[in-house]
C-alpha cells in the first residue's frame, strides 16, 4: 500500500488573505497599538509617530526574510542564542595536567606549544608510551595513598 508524501512542509498556510496567521498577528498587533494611541490623545503627529516606532518594524518582522526564512521564525532562535548560557574550554589538556597536579598556574597561563619531534621507530614510540604509564599508575598510586 503506497501513502502520498506531504509536499511542501515548509510553506505556511496562507489564512486570511495572502496572510499567514502569524504575519496578520503581527500586522493586527501593531495596528491595534496605533489605533489605541491615536484614540487616546486624538493628533495625527502621535499616530505617524507611532506608525514609525511600531508600524514599519512590524511590516519589517512580518514581510522581509532573512536568508531565505522569515524574521518572525528568527527571533526566538537569536532570543534562545542570547540567553543561553556558553561554555567554553581553553586548553584542555592543560587543564587535565593540573589536576594531575603536573603543571603550576604560572605555565598554564602561557601558551601551550607543541614540539616538533623527528620520526622515531615504533619500538621507541611503545617503550615511551609504557614509561608514561608506568608513571602515571605510581603518581596514582601515592594519590591515593595520600587520600586514605
Amino acid at each position: 500500500m503506497q501513502f502520498p508524501v506531504p509536499q511542501f512542509t515548509e510553506v505556511e498556510d496562507k489564512i486570511i488573505g495572502s496572510l499567514s496567521i502569524k504575519q496578520f498577528g503581527i500586522v493586527f498587533a501593531a495596528g491595534i497599538v496605533i489605533f489605541m494611541g491615536f484614540s487616546v490623545s486624538k493628533s495625527i503627529l502621535v499616530a505617524v509617530f507611532l506608525f514609525v516606532l511600531f508600524g514599519i518594524p512590524a511590516l519589517g518582522l512580518a514581510f522581509a526574510p532573512f536568508n531565505g526564512r522569515p524574521i518572525y521564525n528568527i527571533i526566538p532562535k537569536l532570543i534562545s542564542f542570547v540567553g543561553a548560557p556558553k561554555v567554553l574550554i581553553f586548553h584542555k589538556e592543560a587543564h587535565v595536567m593540573k589536576s594531575m597536579g603536573k603543571m603550576s598556574d604560572a605555565q598554564l597561563s602561557s601558551p601551550v606549544k607543541a614540539e616538533a619531534k623527528a620520526p622515531q621507530d615504533p619500538q621507541a614510540n611503545l617503550r615511551e608510551i609504557q614509561e608514561l604509564l608506568r608513571k602515571t599508575a605510581t603518581e596514582e598510586s601515592d594519590i591515593a595513598g595520600r587520600l586514605h
